[in-house]
């Protein structure tokens, strides 16, 4: 089924474009190794250039991977190159568009919201513009709508990529002139100034770790309530489609007997969103790793902040968002579904246990990042290539008959779809199990080594 491919692929390639150059370029900045470079025989826009080159050779050498392994498996040769083609195109494109959000803004954290707002206004006019909707148009607004109106393995439409390369263009030279306009650290966006006094729920460490994680994750809320009830609005439409297509809807029978078909669509749903979720977590267990690297955790470590309650308090609000994000999505969708379609008989808590169930299959993506943090901090990163192997065999499993130990090594698939009558069962308690080790590990690493 390319439907999982065609809509997480391009978010978490885009997600992977977004860091790569951000953390290339503004971080960069940000910490002062630019400054040292600049003054050397470097040009100005090398640091740019690098960065550019650097994402989108990544992102062609993903695609050369996706097309290669395509082909191996038998797949036919032109959707196999049309997808591994929409990906790289999508991902380069997110690259000029985090290139012109550094340019913009001084923080680094508010180029990625930059970034991840567009990405989500993508994803919800292509959503809007479904296929068979009267506002098809505006999916074409949305280059999320260009990569499925490529139509990989359903009749290629080649052009497509052309507007890919245009607007990618447009983009990189935007990103070089806003670049020389600017000084150095410094963004073309005014920047708001602090208060003169910190608050005093500054004055203990819950308080600190608070404001550092409160930006993100009421952007993140924001983003997945308006997700649930644009899900919600659609859902009656997606229904009818089920309904109005028999050989579907005998097929979805089949691998989900006595469903409805709006229960079978908030299960797409989840699944599409299960790996996105495990986005936050990372981003927010994260945080300790970029306060380390930017020094402030030197500060408050060698005073009378404990190391083991500092990682707790981050922990505390990753996981504390990531059920508030699992709530709220599913309460947004249940009542604007309810609102739109009349129907006001939706279990709810069915909904949000099934929602919820996904949350020990993050605390693994969670509890791994804090050991890598925890043990060898240079190498935190590698949570987002965890993630993605993660993604790709789940992304398998839906093409090929895949050895189930194959199968085992995601905690995603692990998790049981509770709207289709699957139970929790052992393999869920032990996903649980295995994220609270990897936390242990993580914490217990972080209270021997040094800070670096």
């Amino acid at each position: 089924m390319a439907w999982r491919s065609s809509v997480i692929g391009p978010i978490l390639v885009a997600m992977v474009s977004i860091f790569l150059m951000i953390r290339h370029t503004r971080s960069e900045e940000k910490k002062g190794r630019l400054e040292l470079l600049n003054s050397t025989a470097v040009g100005r826009q090398a640091a740019l250039a690098s960065a550019l080159i650097t994402t989108c050779g990544a992102n062609i050498l993903m695609g050369v991977l996706i097309v290669l392994s395509f082909i191996g498996l038998g797949l036919p040769w032109e959707g196999s190159l049309a997808m591994a083609l929409s990906m790289t195109a999508f991902g380069c494109l997110f690259a000029a568009i985090a290139g012109v959000a550094v340019q913009l803004t001084e923080s680094s954290s508010d180029a990625r919201y930059i970034t991840v707002a567009i990405l989500i206004a993508f994803f919800l006019l292509r959503t809007l513009g479904w296929d068979d909707g009267s506002v098809v148009w505006l999916s074409w607004i949305s280059p999320l709508g260009w990569v499925h109106h490529i139509r990989a393995f359903a009749g290629e439409q080649w052009w497509i990529f052309g507007l890919f390369i245009v607007l990618t263009l447009v983009l990189f030279v935007l990103a070089y002139y806003l670049s020389s306009l600017r000084d150095l650290g410094a963004g073309i966006l005014p920047q708001r100034t602090g208060p003169a006094r910190a608050s005093f729920a500054l004055s203990s460490t819950l308080g600190l770790t608070w404001k550092l994680q409160r930006r993100m994750l009421i952007f993140w809320i924001l983003g997945f309530v308006i997700m649930g009830i644009m899900g919600g609005i659609m859902a009656p439409t997606v229904s009818n489609i089920f309904i109005d297509n028999p050989q579907f809807m005998n097929l979805l029978s089949q691998l989900v007997k006595g469903a409805k078909p709006v229960d079978i669509f908030i299960s797409l749903m989840l699944v599409l969103f299960g790996q996105v979720f495990a986005i936050y977590g990372i981003l927010a267990v994260s945080k300790l790793r970029t306060e380390e690297s930017t020094n402030h955790s030197e500060f408050l470590l060698t005073n009378a902040v404990n190391r083991t309650l500092w990682v707790f308090y981050n922990l505390f609000f990753a996981f504390i968002g990531l059920t508030i994000l699992l709530f709220l999505f599913v309460l947004s969708f249940s009542i604007s579904y309810s609102l739109i379609s009349g129907d006001m008989g939706q279990d709810l808590p069915l909904l949000l246990s099934a929602a919820l169930v996904y949350l020990p299959a993050i605390l693994v993506m969670v509890g791994l990042t804090v050991a890598l943090f925890g043990l060898i901090p240079r190498l935190t990163s590698l949570s987002w290539v965890a993630l993605g192997l993660f993604f790709i065999i789940n992304l398998l499993a839906d093409f090929f008959d895949v050895n189930q130990w194959i199968l085992n090594i995601s905690p995603f698939t692990h998790v049981p779809n509770l709207l289709v009558g699957d139970t929790v069962g052992w393999p869920l308690i032990l996903v649980l199990v295995v994220g609270l080790v990897l936390i242990f590990i993580g914490i217990v690493g972080f209270r021997r080594r040094d800070i670096v």
